[in-house]
């Protein structure tokens, strides 16, 4: 029939009239006709008789109520000014359509409308009269040509193109479920007479359609072990449970699982084995409590383990001894597999050739595996799902190796090793990520001991920390080591030291090629050539940390390059990330890596690093100290990226960044680099002063051996300067007085009035320091009457501010105020802050001698919070003490003690020897005096 088609005349439907006495044929099962005996399409009038018609065959034989039909012919926004008037004209021309000029076949009655056939007459009364017959049959072979006949009358979607509203809502999803249920009737009967290979491609068409649909899912799986297709069958579980999970949220009901547990009850299971493919056991097992304690968390199963770590840490060790110990929790067995991810001459396993042999181990026989890798990995799916199987990947390289191979069973449990995070598992499968490090000291002895004997450590202890230390905790090392010490029993624990220090990669190996160069390469081969490259000169930095922007000096990329590539390296634990653009070698590591690097590309790099440093120190020292003479600097390498410090905070975060390293860069540069080692120690004097940080007494004497071997007079000069002052800071006052003179010596050498007059103002704080306070004004005189020839308008504010300060210390306090308004004027038009600082505690010192306590405290706190925000922190606390006195003096005893305590504060953290006097006077104050 053909809805709405204007064709549909009066001329035919007189015709019909004329051919009352045909029997009509009506058909609901796909699109909606109505034919006659003869096979003729009887064309509807409309839409609106179409879908009345619908209404009436659904109840046929029975009567509908007006109101019903109203609400099925219109929606509430369609509904004509009189409905019932317009129900009756739909009527007349369904009844004329069909030839039903005398109301017998479609009869007005009980407040609706009838409509009368016989049964046969509709699809829907033949199809299920058929199924009810079926069902009633005691024999299957007699159901299904029943079955079959009443399948064979759908043609597709029930009222196929009626737009019917509320009807088709409502009565379409009942009548598919119809079909649906008459289809699984079909093939449990045919399934019943052995047609199970014929219903498995018409099953797995329907599971497509039907994903959700349990019952297509369990016939299939019957079918298919009925078909001798065990292992496809348990696959198809997998599928199933999976998809269930994916689209509901739920797992299989309760017949798939109780299909599912007849399949596995019917595997053969003299064909079955536990699998125990564990490697041998570790021969010596010491320390990781806390990570053997993490894996027993990870216990009951359904969870996937990650230890990584770097090479040679231990972790295929760790795994194996766990799996081990919780053997007995998984009694249907553990599976391993060595996926090669770092093998010197193999490519990384496959999963999909790993699988079989897991399948294998579970007990399928080759010949009944699946073709296609994905009914593969469902079938060891849904084998590993109702058992308690333990399974080990052991140096996985990608998380793609492992996805296919992870027991996804509520009592399985996976745990994988890798040299890489894989990030991707820790993600999307919620791994528990375990990061193995080196043993520490205790670990690492116990370790050795298990190998050697505990007493033939204990015969040569002093060699044995040695050793351990030397091994860095890293249990390869130590295993190596422990094999040679084992088979050498007559050779002293000493000469092992020896080794060690001279060619530690070569003392760690064995005859048969196991050593610890071996292990590194496996991860070394497997690098990106940048990242290799990045590898071998990180080797080159010879602190015990670098930087982010060390490191892309080093290998002469841009910083942002540089922290892409360090983050590849950390992930494959060939870098330990200590913090922040902070980073370190394990120690074996570093030798393995400068192994690799060529003479010359190690100086570059290195040349590159002392660049850096050079270029950023002498910026940020500037800064700190921007009243320094400034130095001439060489070119920079053009692969060099600097990142110049702007403010003091900047510049003081980045000397405490690069602090940690400073001696080691220096003792490397020695010889080797003199001119740039004496600019970073010139860039470092200051900071390592202001910050009371350790090195700089050995850093002055190193730039003062490189001066000298670089035969510059003036470096020589201003390093012993510099040393004096360092001298001064440890009350060697001869020492101090000796360095300044041979410095004077010089410079008068050279006719150097800057040099000479630096000198003196130098020398001068010394001799105030040893109370020759006299000498000091008149070495201080001789710098100041330089400086106003030479118009070095600092240093002369500096040489006033210091002849205010020796008066003071004699008594002359006028005069010491009138030095320190001179420099304050200075200091203001050369707008230093530093300077007012210097000049506060020397006027507030002078103040104090003369009784004015309250302008002295407040010049004291002027000088405090300048020497404070610049970071000068041995000067803050003198100026705290010095201000806690004159507070005691005033009757502010309260005042006093915060002003004490803050001193003490950073005493503390300079480890400076005042810490105790200061200690004491805090005592004193709070006993009351």
């Amino acid at each position: 029939m053909f809805l709405g088609d204007p064709s549909a005349g009066a001329g035919e439907v007189t015709e019909l009239a004329r051919r009352g006495a045909d029997r009509l044929r009506f058909r609901l099962l796909g699109t909606m006709e109505v034919r006659s005996d003869a096979g003729a399409v009887i064309r509807l009038p409309s839409h609106r008789p179409a879908v009345l018609l619908a209404a009436l065959l659904l109840r046929l034989n029975r009567t509908v109520r007006t109101a019903d039909l109203v609400d099925v012919l219109w929606e509430d926004d369609e509904l004509p000014s009189k409905p019932r008037a317009a129900l009756q004209i739909y009527v007349s021309r369904l009844r004329a359509a069909l030839g039903d000029a005398d109301r017998s076949m479609i009869r007005t009655g009980d407040g609706g409308y009838a409509l009368h056939a016989d049964p046969s007459q509709l699809d829907l009364e033949t199809f299920r009269s058929l199924v009810r017959s079926a069902r009633e049959a005691s024999d299957p072979a007699a159901r299904v040509p029943l079955l079959s006949e009443a399948l064979a009358l759908w043609r597709g979607e029930p009222l196929a193109g009626l737009d019917a509203g509320a009807l088709t809502r409502e009565m379409i999803p009942r009548l598919v479920e119809e079909h649906l249920q008459a289809q699984e009737l079909s093939f449990e009967a045919r399934l019943a007479i052995g047609d199970a290979a014929g219903v498995i491609p018409e099953l797995r068409e329907l599971v497509g359609r039907h994903p959700t649909r349990e019952r297509f899912w369990a016939q299939l799986m019957r079918a298919q072990h009925a078909s001798g297709r065990q292992a496809v069958a348990l696959s198809t579980y997998a599928e199933v449970s999976r998809r269930l999970r994916e689209s509901l949220g739920v797992g299989p009901g309760p017949e798939l699982r109780r299909v599912h547990a007849e399949l596995l009850a019917a595997t053969d299971t003299e064909s079955m084995v536990i699998p125990r493919q564990l490697p041998t056991a570790v021969p010596a097992f010491a320390g990781r409590t806390e990570h053997l304690e993490r894996l027993d968390g990870l216990l009951p199963g359904a969870r996937l383990g990650l230890i990584i770590g770097p090479a040679g840490v231990g972790k295929t060790s760790l795994a194996i001894h766990w799996a081990r110990q919780v053997a007995d929790t998984f009694p249907d067995g553990i599976l391993y597999a060595d996926l090669l991810g770092y093998s010197p001459s193999l490519e990384p396993a496959d999963p999909l050739t790993v699988l079989p042999r897991f399948l294998a181990g579970l007990g399928i026989p080759a010949d009944r595996l699946p073709m296609a890798a994905a009914e593969q990995v469902a079938l060891y799916r849904s084998m590993l799902a109702d058992r308690a199987v333990l399974v080990v990947l052991d140096n996985a390289r990608t998380a793609e190796q492992v996805r296919p191979l992870a027991a996804t069973g509520t009592n399985c449990l996976t745990l994988v090793t890798s040299r890489n995070e894989l990030a991707g598992l820790v993600a999307t499968e919620q791994a528990e990520p375990i990061q193995l490090d080196t043993l520490d000291p205790a670990q690492s002895r116990q370790l050795l001991a298990a190998r050697v004997g505990e007493r033939r450590l204990q015969a040569d202890a002093r060699s044995t920390d040695e050793l351990i230390a030397r091994c860095a905790g890293l249990p390869l090392a130590l295993s190596l080591l422990g094999a040679q010490i084992a088979l050498r029993p007559r050779r002293q624990l000493a000469s092992f030291v020896d080794t060690l220090s001279l060619a530690p990669l070569d003392a760690l190996a064995t005859t048969d090629g196991i050593d610890v160069r071996t292990i590194f390469s496996w991860s070394y081969r497997q690098l990106r050539p940048e990242l290799a490259r990045m590898f071998r000169l990180l080797a080159q930095h010879p602190g015990a940390e670098i930087t982010l922007g060390a490191a892309a000096a080093l290998a002469g990329v841009p910083v942002r390059a540089a922290r892409g590539l360090l983050a590849v390296l950390v992930a494959n634990h060939q870098l330990v990330e200590l913090g922040p653009d902070r980073y370190a070698l394990h120690d074996l590591l570093r030798s393995y890596a400068r192994e690799l690097c060529e003479e010359q590309e190690a100086d570059e790099a290195f040349e590159r690093l002392l660049g850096y440093l050079v270029h950023t120190g002498c910026a940020a020292a500037l800064i700190l100290a921007p009243r320094r003479d400034p130095v001439e600097l060489p070119g920079l390498d053009p692969g060099v990226d600097i990142v110049v410090p702007t403010t003091r905070d900047e510049a003081f975060a980045w000397f405490d960044s690069e602090q940690p390293n400073n001696l080691a860069v220096l003792r490397a540069a020695t010889g080797r680099a003199d001119g740039l080692l004496w600019l970073f120690v010139w860039a470092i004097a200051d900071y390592l002063d202001f910050r009371g940080r350790p090195g700089y007494m050995e850093s002055e004497l190193l730039a003062l051996a490189a001066a000298v071997r670089l035969g510059d007079p003036r470096k020589q000069a201003q390093t012993r300067r510099d040393l004096a002052r360092g001298h001064m800071a440890l009350r060697q006052w001869d020492d101090a007085i000796r360095q300044h003179e041979l410095a004077l010596g010089i410079a008068e050498e050279l006719a150097d009035d800057a040099g000479i007059a630096h000198g003196s103002l130098s020398q001068a704080r010394v001799l105030s320091r040893m109370g020759e306070h006299r000498q000091a004004i008149e070495k201080t005189t001789r710098a100041l009457r330089i400086y106003e020839r030479t118009g070095h308008a600092d240093a002369r504010a500096n040489a006033l501010n210091n002849l205010g300060w020796y008066h003071g210390q004699l008594g002359e306090y006028e005069a010491a105020v009138d030095y320190a308004q001179q420099a304050l004027k200075l200091y203001e038009e050369l707008d230093s802050e530093y300077g007012r600082a210097v000049v506060s505690d020397t006027k507030a010192y002078a103040l104090a001698g003369s009784g004015r306590l309250g302008e002295a405290i407040a010049s004291y706190a002027t000088a405090v919070a300048i020497l404070r925000t610049h970071g000068r922190l041995g000067e803050t606390a003198e100026c705290l003490m010095s201000m806690a006195e004159v507070q005691e003096r005033a009757g502010q005893p309260a005042a006093a003690e915060v002003s004490w305590t803050e001193a003490l504060e950073i005493l503390d953290v300079l480890n400076h020897p005042d810490a105790e006097t200061v200690r004491g006077a805090l005592r004193r104050l709070r006993r009351g005096g």
